[in-house]
């Protein structure tokens, strides 16, 4: 990986006029380096070069990489946690327009400014890193929540508890994945699609391809209840 050297003047500026602070900037570039080359593969010289900074400015901020490494970790919990505007449904919605809201939502937290904490959401599955006491996975423990409630509606009254965990699981799963498939259109797992859809038309696609397994597994449930005749 190539790290271009960077100065102040090549950021951003707010509507003020100034860069952003040097703290800010070295956690932008961490966030991208970490999710990119892990903890192990990163080092702190390359992220104050691309910051435009150096590694005391670094430690005086973050005391060390590992603290560091905290930081952008918080950063992506913070993220994937945060209530999203668009999220916002009446609770006497159908569950099914609830299900699409959510796919959406969590789609949106891991696209565009947010692909690198997909990113690092695998990365964390194939490569943790052993100091690490907080992980990046802990941001979708709401939308798990949500998800998991969903599902249950979704199934009706008896539903097996594990099945439940397993589809909000499974949608959760599909969004990052199709995330990372995005951010690598090259990558032969994204050719197959030819061209992956648009963030609203895959949020529907999850949907109905999860309301279809939903349907499924409830027609399963019924059939296997003692005294329904079958």
């Amino acid at each position: 990986m190539r790290i271009e050297q960077s100065k102040e003047a090549d950021w951003p500026t707010s509507p003020a006029g100034c860069p952003p602070p040097a703290p800010a900037r070295v956690l932008k570039v961490a966030c991208e380096l970490f999710a990119e080359a892990g903890f192990h593969g990163t080092h702190l010289r390359g992220i104050c070069q691309r910051a435009g900074t150096n590694v005391a400015a670094v430690c005086y901020h973050f005391h060390s990489k590992e603290g560091l490494y905290q930081a952008v970790i918080m950063e992506a919990v913070r993220r994937l946690s945060d209530q999203d505007e668009g999220l916002v449904v009446s609770r006497h919605s159908p569950p099914e327009q609830k299900l699409l809201k959510l796919v959406d939502s969590l789609l949106r937290k891991l696209s565009a400014e947010g692909a690198w904490i997909a990113k690092l959401l695998a990365r964390e599955l194939v490569d943790p890193c052993g100091k690490a006491h907080n992980y990046a996975a802990l941001g979708l423990e709401r939308g798990f929540v949500l998800l998991h409630g969903v599902m249950r509606d979704l199934l009706g009254v008896g539903a097996n508890s594990e099945a439940t965990r397993l589809h909000a699981l499974s949608v959760i799963a599909e969004c990052v994945s199709y995330s990372l498939a995005g951010e690598n259109p090259h990558h032969p797992f994204a050719q197959l699609a030819v061209c992956l859809p648009n963030r609203a038309r895959l949020a529907r696609f999850l949907t109905q391809r999860s309301l279809g397994a939903l349907q499924w597994e409830r027609a399963k449930a019924q059939v296997l209840t003692p005294g329904t005749g079958i």
